[in-house]
């Protein structure tokens, strides 16, 4: 009989350490929820200016932030022809976006697209 009872003691021991692991598990918050940042809006742009000798082969990404304020800050344009990377640094310089709550890194691409009059 002896062994009987401590059989039982094991089980409903093992059963209550199971029990309390069970809830301290639930009892867990989940990781906080990542919210996504409001999309940038665009209200103002000058015009973009490529002398007509500049060329280049694909396309270019320029990165960027934007401030607070709207503003653009640490424009940095790919590996391009200095006069490409010139006019697309003054370009993005020139956009303005809403305010926004939190300084956002973001980027543009442009791509040289040819065509003749008429097409």
């Amino acid at each position: 009989m002896p062994r009987t009872s401590q059989t039982r003691s094991l089980i409903l021991r093992f059963l209550a350490v199971a029990w309390i692991a069970g809830a301290i598990t639930a009892c867990q918050t989940s990781p906080p929820r990542t919210v996504a940042p409001a999309p940038l809006e665009l209200i103002r742009s000058g015009a973009l200016e490529v002398p007509d000798a500049c060329r280049a082969p694909g396309s270019v990404i320029v990165d960027f932030t934007v401030l607070e304020n709207g503003q653009t800050s640490g424009i940095s344009p790919a590996a391009a022809p200095p006069c490409l990377q010139q006019a697309l640094t003054a370009w993005v310089a020139s956009f303005r976006y809403a305010p926004v709550a939190a300084q956002t890194r973001t980027s543009v691409e442009w791509l040289l697209v040819e065509a003749k009059r008429g097409s």
